[in-house]
Order: structure tokens, then sequence, then C-alpha cells
């Protein structure tokens, strides 16, 4: 199990630190060539926020790349959790990434597996998967513990036999985290993903969207019984839906997102479905303030920046 203390430069990880509750934005960058409209969107929130998290191609589809988006956001002088996905590109590209991120002063990275092409909008694009999760996050862990650019192979030299790994003159300061689903909780396979993830210096999770609060109780109740919640901090992941139809489509098409149907019963029933999916969102994040074992809250940005400032203006 890793013991490297989280990196202290970024502002999102010394309220971490502190036991402060965490409030971040996940954004899909949009499919434009500029990042004005972006950071327009997101300048109503930036009082409200620790960070933003930016996707990387989220759903396989186009928009600004990560790297770039973070980088917008980081020169306004808004904290960013940078998401890299395994499906784009190879190990090269990948660490690449991963120093360009350091060097843009960028410390919190969610490794996730990515989603097939074929659900995004290139359905004929070939995926790389060159690694797993589990293994960007062992290099990202490495590099910052170890200052090395790891590399599983040898070479012949006239010293004899050397690793390809190379020493990094800056190393970064990374504080890693990657995405859980709270309903596959409570089985060995998801015990064990965590459980490797956490031996190769994963440091915290973000849950996938739910809005079950008694399914976000059991999930802490067995990463407690795993005796993993000492080891992560835990942030999990809502929204406010602004109609029953963006609901269904979240349950149906967001991999591990839950929605109670009486949530989209709700929905459904009332007069303005805005200002409900509003209420609701309001009801559930103040209940999740409640709950130990929670470090952090994200809210997800699907054209729905006004509905999230309302309910971090209430719960404030």
């Amino acid at each position: 199990m890793n013991n490297y203390s989280p990196p202290v430069q970024s502002p999102l990880v010394r309220k971490f630190l502190n036991g402060e509750m965490t409030f971040t934005v996940e954004i899909t960058p949009p499919v434009s060539g500029s990042g004005t409209a972006m950071l327009d969107r997101l300048g109503q929130l930036k009082p409200f926020i620790d960070a933003v998290n930016v996707t990387d191609g989220d759903g396989a589809n186009v928009g600004i790349s990560n790297i770039a988006a973070a980088s917008l956001l980081m020169a306004n002088d808004i904290d960013v959790i940078l998401q890299m996905n395994c499906r784009d590109q190879n190990r090269i590209g990948l660490m690449n990434d991963l120093l360009g991120a350091s060097a843009l002063g960028i410390h919190n990275i969610i490794a996730v597996r990515g989603d097939n092409p074929d659900t995004g909008d290139h359905p004929n694009a070939k995926g790389v998967f060159d690694l797993k999760s589990h293994e960007l996050i062992r290099i990202a862990y490495e590099m910052t513990t170890s200052g090395i650019v790891p590399a599983r192979t040898m070479k012949m030299s006239s010293g004899g036999i050397q690793s390809n790994s190379k020493s990094i003159s800056e190393p970064p300061q990374f504080f890693i985290g990657t995405i859980d689903v709270p309903s596959l909780a409570g089985d060995n396979v998801w015990a064990g993903r965590l459980h490797k993830r956490i031996a190769v210096g994963l440091q915290f999770v973000q849950a996938q969207p739910c809005y079950d609060m008694a399914l976000i109780r059991r999930y802490l109740g067995m990463l407690e019984d795993q005796g993993l919640a000492e080891s992560l901090f835990v942030v999990v992941s809502n929204s406010p839906q602004i109609s029953a139809q963006s609901a269904s489509w979240v349950k149906e098409n967001i991999w591990g997102a839950e929605i109670p149907d009486e949530i989209i019963q709700r929905l459904k029933d009332a007069k303005d479905p805005r200002e409900e999916g509003i209420k609701i969102c309001q009801e559930q994040v103040e209940e999740l303030l409640t709950i130990p074992g929670i470090a952090g809250i994200n809210l997800i940005e699907r054209d729905n920046i006004d509905s999230i400032t309302a309910v971090l203006e209430a719960v404030g």
C-alpha cells in the first residue's frame, strides 16, 4: 500500500487534508476552436467551487483537448482535476501528457480506461488501450515518488544492461484518482480492483453519478469494511436534472449512473421540472454533507450551469 503524501501545492488537496468539504464541477470541453464560451460559462461558478474536473474525450466524442482546456482554466486561476483516458494514446503519449500537465502546474489527475470508440461520434476509430488504468496510476505514482519515467524494458550499453527508465529533472507531484461505481461495490472483483490501485498509488476515488442515498451509504460502509476508506478520499457525483427525459437518458446511457425511479417520477410530475431538479439536487447535496466519509461533491455539467449555480448558492 502506498504511503506518499498528497501534493500540498494543490489548493484542492489542502482542503482534503484539512478535512474541509470540497466542491468540484465536471465539464466536457466543447466542440470549439476557442475556449471563450467555456470560460464564460464557468465564470459564474468560480466563487463556489474548488476545482473544475476536465474530462478527456468523454463518451468517445471529439472536443477541445483536456490538456488545452485545463491550461485555459489554470490561466484563469481555476484549479483543475485532469481526467486522462487510456483509449486514445499509447504509453508514450500518456507519459508525455503527464509531464506536460505537471509543467502547466496541474497536480490532480484521474486515470480512466475510456469509453469504447463505438459509443461516440466516430465509431470506426481505433481504440488504443495500450495501458490499463491501474498501469497509468502506477506510472504517475512512480513519476512522483521515484522521479523517473518508468520503463519495463532494458537496453545494452558500454556499461552493460541498463533499464530504459529515464530520470525526471523536476519530478511532478501528482494527486492520483480514478472513477468508481457504487453499484458494483461489494464483490471480490470490485474490492480486488481497488486494492490493486491503492497499492500502485491511488489516493482518491470519484464515484459515478448516484442519486440513491441509501446506495451511497452502503458503498461507504463497504469501503470501510474492506479497509479501503482509510487510504482514500471519496468524492461523490450528483447533478441537477433538468427534466425526466434527461434523467432517464443519464440512467440509460452513463455507465454506472444510478437514478431511482422515484426521482424520475418527481421530475415527470413537476410543473417546472428544472426547478424540481434543482430542489432534488439541493436536498441530496445537503444530505451528502451529513454523511461521514465523504470528502467532496462533484456536480456534473450537462448544459445546466445555471442550475448548478442555484444549488451551490443554496447550500453555500
